[in-house]
């Protein structure tokens, strides 16, 4: 059932995490396989992020990229990007090398999030990318228990002290741009505050206590599928999705 009382289409991004984070802290916000994000949990993952871009020097109206699969990971990027002014591309990782490398390349993208199943083929990309500055690997390499989450590293390393926490705050307008995904006619499209509230809106209702999203965040459905279940407190569950025939 949803717990949303506020009016939709208005307000920032950041605003559906904080309305439920007064309510109920403890309960689970977001999933990931085994990978369970209470409330409380994703707005420290959302604060460390948004230092840790603030650390890395990008500046309101920067670019950065995340290329993964559906993973928390992304939504928490989304969440820092409309804190710090900049906006978040959330790549179509089913699209050739090449084609990734070119909209990484014109967006000038400052910081890369790259999920650790692509990490090899990013690095064949890199050298082209001369605006990155810094990149982070999201998850565990496969088959190695010892091995590091970097991106978990990375979140734990920055401060979430209310003075860091403000620093990082652009305090963005609704108009701004927050989001980018790319569309199955091959459009990205740039979607502000105000546009990503409405098309959350303009989800069906929600019905019982979760929300599965398979639908890859790099999608608008996607996206606002998942953040919609956000909206409404539900327990949010990512799933991976492989590329469709013809994606």
């Amino acid at each position: 059932m949803s717990t949303h009382t506020g009016t939709p289409g208005f307000g920032l991004i950041g605003d559906l995490v904080k309305l439920q984070l007064g309510r109920n802290p403890h309960a689970t916000a977001l999933q990931f396989g085994q990978h369970k994000l209470t409330w409380r949990k994703l707005d420290s993952h959302i604060r460390r992020a948004a230092t840790g871009l603030r650390a890395a020097m990008v500046r309101p109206g920067d670019r950065i990229g995340v290329l993964s699969p559906n993973h928390p990971a992304c939504i928490e990027a989304v969440f820092a990007a409309a804190l710090t002014g900049t906006t978040v591309m959330l790549v179509n990782w089913w699209l050739p090398e090449e084609q990734i490398a070119a909209l990484l390349r014109e967006a000038e993208v400052k910081v890369m999030f790259v999920a650790t199943e692509l990490a090899e083929m990013f690095e064949r990309i890199r050298p082209e990318l001369e605006d990155l500055d810094s990149v982070v690997i999201i998850g565990r390499p496969a088959g190695d228990p010892y091995a590091t989450d970097d991106y978990e590293l990375w979140l734990e390393t920055h401060e979430t002290g209310e003075g860091m926490y403000e620093a990082a705050q652009f305090h963005p307008s609704a108009d701004d741009p927050v989001v980018q995904v790319h569309e199955r006619d091959g459009k990205n499209l740039a979607l502000s505050h105000r546009t990503l509230q409405l098309t959350i809106a303009a989800e069906p209702p929600a019905v019982g206590e979760s929300k599965i999203v398979s639908e890859p965040l790099f999608r608008v459905q996607g996206i606002s599928a998942a953040l919609h279940g956000l909206r409404e407190g539900m327990h949010t569950i990512l799933v991976h999705s492989e590329p469709a025939p013809g994606a």
